[in-house]
C-alpha cells in the first residue's frame, strides 16, 4: 500500500469516526392532531406505528391529552443523524395526524 493511499483511509475513518461521535441520540416532543380521530383508541397506534417505521426512530409513546380534545403528545427517541423532528411531524401529517414539533432534549 502507498504512502498516499494509507493517509486517505486513515483520514477516512477519522472522518467517519468524527461523524459517528457527533450523531447523538434525542428527544422530541410533537403535538399531534386530528379533530375529528385522536380521541379513539386506534389513533394513537397508528401514530406510534407510523413514527417508529421511520430510519433512526429509538422509542415512541403516544399519549391522549386529558379532556379529550382530539390531541395528543407523541414522545420520540430518535438518532439526529438520521432522522430530523420535521420530518417526524411531517410523517404523522401524512398518515393524516397533523403534528407539529413542540420541545426538544
Amino acid at each position: 500500500m502507498t504512502l498516499s493511499v494509507r493517509n486517505a483511509l486513515v483520514f477516512a475513518a477519522a472522518v467517519f469516526t468524527a461523524d459517528a461521535a457527533q450523531a447523538a441520540e434525542r428527544t422530541v416532543r410533537l403535538d399531534v392532531s386530528n379533530v375529528t380521530c385522536v380521541t379513539c383508541v386506534t389513533c394513537a397506534p397508528i401514530v406510534r406505528r407510523t413514527i417508529s417505521r421511520i430510519s433512526g426512530v429509538e422509542a415512541v409513546t403516544v399519549a391522549l391529552t386529558p379532556g379529550g380534545r382530539g390531541q395528543a403528545v407523541a414522545t420520540v427517541t430518535y438518532d439526529d443523524a438520521r432522522v430530523t423532528p420535521a420530518a417526524l411531524a411531517l410523517a404523522s401529517t401524512r398518515a393524516g395526524y397533523p403534528a407539529r414539533v413542540q420541545a426538544r432534549r
